[in-house]
């Protein structure tokens, strides 16, 4: 059993994506293999976004589109194929339409 294949045993396949690259390959992995979990993940974004936040300091408008960087990303991890429109449906009580006018006319 390789490292990788092992690695998904353990921890599950519902967690752990393989690369094309590990999966092509037919032995061992020789390289890491790295695990993040939804919220390491979620951390992570958010860290970067406040520190781009903090350092450029662009207003409320600027905060309010990396937000909808982060609530896309986050989404997009479990429903890869949602549209704009099917992100902020998820995330914001506002409908999408309400929700873009945020950035129209500025």
């Amino acid at each position: 059993m390789t490292m990788t294949q092992e690695i998904t045993r353990v921890i599950g396949s519902h967690v752990v994506k393989v690369g094309e690259r590990a999966a092509a390959l037919s032995g061992d992995v020789h390289e890491p293999v790295y695990v993040w979990t939804r919220e390491d993940i979620s951390s992570a974004v958010n860290n970067g976004m406040d520190l781009v936040a903090d350092e450029l300091a662009g207003g409320e408008r600027d905060t309010d589109l990396m937000n909808m960087v982060v609530n896309a990303v986050m989404t997009l991890l479990e429903n890869p194929h949602y549209t704009l429109d099917e992100v902020i449906t998820e995330c914001y009580d506002e409908d999408p339409d309400e929700v873009r006018s945020w950035w129209s006319g500025w």
